[in-house]
């Protein structure tokens, strides 16, 4: 595999833009050191940062457990993107690695499994994501983890640095798979359960186990509400944490039952894999161009963004690389701040009460309704 570049530039005024441009961005270069199987669709990369803007000799790029990496990358002459969660975690690997999965016809994934060699290259933007986890030392509360299939890979990362940083509280994992040699990170997870005996209690249910004389059990409205109750994380604990990550089917159960159980929003975090579908902009018969300012890696430029294009549709068009991922408002790779004006969103999956009051909104669904102005 060769080395993938994009880099953005431009040294001339481009039409609707208020100001000469020299945007750049050149993301993360990194080379595989080694290429590990999990499951038999699913491999770890572990990765070395070997260039890029960002790129310090002899360190690694900064992130968080729970967060992903998204590749850059050109196939068959069409530039994609594709987000994979990091399943390392600082502090405690030594390294940076991402979970890789097939997917019934996902082009990305079944490349980088079949045709990856240690030794290739890949390029992505910096490690990114809200779906991660502020712990203490002395804190002692209840961690709820609920993850099915590939949702297991962020909540992997998540899992190793709680148990490392946040001795006292008491974490649970509860996982969805089909058997048991689909389990992701299963030896390690066992490797975990005996090292930390009393503070991390894991169940497994699996729809169809290898043992024909076992049934197969799938985690539902019932047992999770049994399951939460009996971990002792009663309603009035403020301080209980869900981390929700699966298929959207899954997670929508866990959420609604976590929710009629009287949970606040605040207290669910969940990572959305998946887009269905790209939506639809907000009905409008305004269509009068708008004077967007856009603050991006120490440069300001004033574009003309009119509906039905987003903030970063009409960015990208008019020369500006404004980050993104999934392009559906359910990554927060798009995230920019609102200093001005009015931004509207037409559909919001990632960002809290206080991100919205703060003026965080998501570029990639937000259209503009006023003159606005936004740092990214």
């Amino acid at each position: 595999m060769w080395p993938v570049s994009v880099i953005y530039m431009s040294g001339k005024r481009l039409p609707g833009a208020d100001c000469v441009l020299s945007f750049s961005m050149e993301p993360l270069i990194f080379r595989i050191t080694d290429i590990a199987p999990e499951t038999r669709d699913a491999a770890t990369l572990k990765l070395e940062p070997v260039g890029g803007e960002l790129y310090v000799p002899g360190k690694m790029p900064a992130y968080e457990a729970g967060q992903f990496l998204t590749f850059l990358l050109t196939l068959r002459g069409r530039a994609l993107r594709r987000s994979y969660s990091i399943c390392s975690a600082p502090g405690v690997d030594p390294f940076l690695a991402v979970t890789i999965k097939r997917v019934a016809n996902g082009e990305v994934s079944r490349y980088l499994l079949d045709h990856c060699r240690v030794g290739d290259t890949l390029v992505s933007l910096p490690p990114f994501g809200r779906f991660t986890l502020a712990t203490h030392p002395q804190q002692q509360r209840n961690i709820f983890f609920i993850a099915a299939g590939s949702g297991m890979i962020p909540v992997f990362s998540l899992l190793k640095k709680v148990l490392r940083e946040e001795p006292l509280s008491r974490v649970t994992l509860l996982s969805q798979d089909r058997d048991e040699d689909s389990i992701l990170f299963r030896k390690s997870l066992a490797v975990l359960r005996v090292r930390f005996p009393l503070s991390f209690h894991w169940s497994a249910f699996l729809s169809k186990p290898a043992d024909p004389r076992i049934n197969g059990r799938h985690l539902n409205s019932t047992i999770l509400e049994e399951t939460v109750g009996r971990q002792g994380a009663s309603v009035p604990d403020a301080e209980t944490l869900f981390f929700l990550c699966g298929p959207l089917p899954f997670m929508r159960m866990s959420w609604f039952t976590l929710r009629v159980m009287g949970i606040e929003e605040r207290q669910i975090k969940k990572e959305n894999f998946t887009v269905d579908a790209v939506p639809a902009p907000p009905v409008s018969t305004d269509n009068r161009p708008r004077r967007v300012t856009i603050h991006y890696r120490q440069k300001t430029c004033t574009i003309r963004v009119a509906y039905p294009d987003t903030i970063l549709t009409a960015a990208l068009h008019q020369g500006i690389p404004l980050p993104y991922s999934c392009r559906g408002g359910r990554c927060s790779a798009c995230m920019a701040r609102c200093l001005d004006g009015q931004v509207k969103m037409s559909i919001n999956e990632v960002l809290s009460e206080k991100d919205l009051e703060q003026g965080w909104v998501l570029t990639c669904v937000g259209y503009a309704e006023t003159d606005a102005e936004i740092t990214v």
